[in-house]
């Protein structure tokens, strides 16, 4: 065959190719498709925006899922005649999603997936200019993370019958956990126990603390939403963590819960004030996980193992407060100052990583998830995760995870960290 008829007839095929692959969608998918989503932990919404840039796609997206909504950026997009991929990190999970395109509808799939373990899956029907049915808050039946409604809060022998001390609990800065949220079984715990929690609405500053005894911080963020870019952003201002910082050498005692990322870089500046140091990234640990589970993120911590230290808060007041296994929910790692002691030890086979990102994992030995100190007349502990002093259920099958797991020593671990920050425990 000859050039010109060569060339004729491989134009024919590319114009037959472009035709069929017409066919089958809308003649420009840019613009904004939307509608809803299947998927194992329950129905949400899905909106993604498309737009040509010169010869290159470009995408956002949002969805509604489990009582939250998200934002993520969009990486990996393609798009290929029909078809279309693309896939977002969300909290520790890499999601992808693959569709085809017919008329003014885009049908496809998502998989969701923790390094090889897959998390999550369901399916999705967009069409264009559609819209996500509207956010719906988390019911006790539903799926996702909320705190478990069922939870006993109750103390039969409170420590303090009446004026126990005051607790401030900050909800000013994002706080991904309130005293009327996911930490609300907390919150009751410990006002069952006899301590007065006050929420907190103010930036810190000595007139905001002054007349506290603890200051409860927990998941502090850098923006409202935990998956938005700035979330890693400091939540506080270097003012605020010099305030926390003077409070607590002149006799306060501050309870810091940073969680894995995007947690640890939100809290670091604070961190930095006490010499703790945070990985700012995931933990896991392939030898000593819940094995029930099955996640690396549920670290065990035991005494008979020796990384859950003997110290007065893993001791105690007596023999009914001790503590003897501990399990943590995925969180970051911790360094401490000299002097301090790590209660919660990791182990020589945990590591620090960024799902999706480290190829090389950093090792987490010598590391920890719970370190306690004193610090000029006041007191210090930081905790490297927060689901192990929540009480929540997770997932269409409710799996409990922090103090109402059955079977190890949570909700006890709470009221000696709360006692031995307002000195009852020495």
């Amino acid at each position: 065959m000859n050039k010109p008829r060569a060339y004729f007839f491989s134009l024919v095929l590319i114009i037959f190719a472009a035709q069929f692959g017409a066919a089958q969608m809308k003649s420009d998918p840019t613009g904004t498709w939307g509608g809803t989503m299947t998927t194992d932990a329950g129905p949400g919404g899905l909106e993604i925006t498309l737009k040509r840039d010169a010869f290159q796609w470009k995408a956002s997206m949002k969805f509604r899922l489990e009582g939250e909504e998200a934002a993520p950026a969009v990486r990996d997009l393609r798009i290929s005649g029909a078809e279309i991929s693309f896939a977002a990190d969300l909290d520790r999970n890499l999601v992808k999603f693959a569709g085809r395109f017919s008329g003014d509808t885009l049908k496809g799939t998502l998989e969701a997936f923790q390094g090889d373990r897959k998390t999550l899956g369901g399916t999705f029907a967009l069409t264009i200019a559609g819209q996500m049915p509207p956010l719906q808050p988390q019911q006790p039946q539903g799926g996702g993370q909320m705190a478990d409604p069922n939870f006993n809060a109750k103390v039969d022998r409170p420590a303090y019958k009446k004026n126990g001390p005051k607790i401030l609990f900050d909800e000013a800065h994002n706080n991904f956990h309130t005293s009327t949220g996911r930490y609300k079984p907390f919150a009751d715990l410990i006002a069952g126990d006899g301590y007065q929690v006050v929420p907190n609405k103010q930036k810190f500053s000595s007139a905001t603390l002054k007349g506290y005894r603890i200051l409860v911080i927990s998941n502090a963020l850098g923006a409202a939403r935990m998956n938005d870019a700035a979330a890693s952003n400091a939540a506080f201002t270097e003012e605020e963590s010099d305030a926390v910082r003077d409070w607590v050498r002149a006799g306060g005692s501050l309870l810091l819960i940073a969680d894995h990322a995007p947690m640890g870089a939100a809290n670091q500046s604070l961190g930095k004030r006490f010499d703790v140091d945070m990985s700012k990234m995931y933990t896991v640990d392939q030898q000593n996980h819940d094995t029930e589970s099955g996640n690396p993120g549920f670290i065990v911590y035991t005494r008979e193992s020796g990384r859950l230290a003997d110290h007065p808060l893993t001791r105690g007041r007596n023999e009914s407060e001790r503590i003897n296994k501990i399990i943590t929910f995925t969180g970051q790692s911790l360094k401490g100052p000299a002097g301090s002691t790590a209660f919660l030890k990791l182990a020589d086979t945990a590591f620090d990583a960024m799902p999706g990102q480290n190829k090389n994992p950093a090792s987490a030995a010598g590391r920890a998830q719970g370190i306690a100190m004193k610090f000029g007349k006041g007191r210090v502990i930081v905790m490297g995760e927060a689901g192990m002093l929540s009480a929540q259920i997770a997932g269409p099958q409710k799996m409990p995870f922090g103090m109402n797991r059955p079977g190890i020593d949570n909700r006890q671990l709470a009221l000696n960290i709360m006692h031995w920050l307002s000195g009852l425990l020495k």
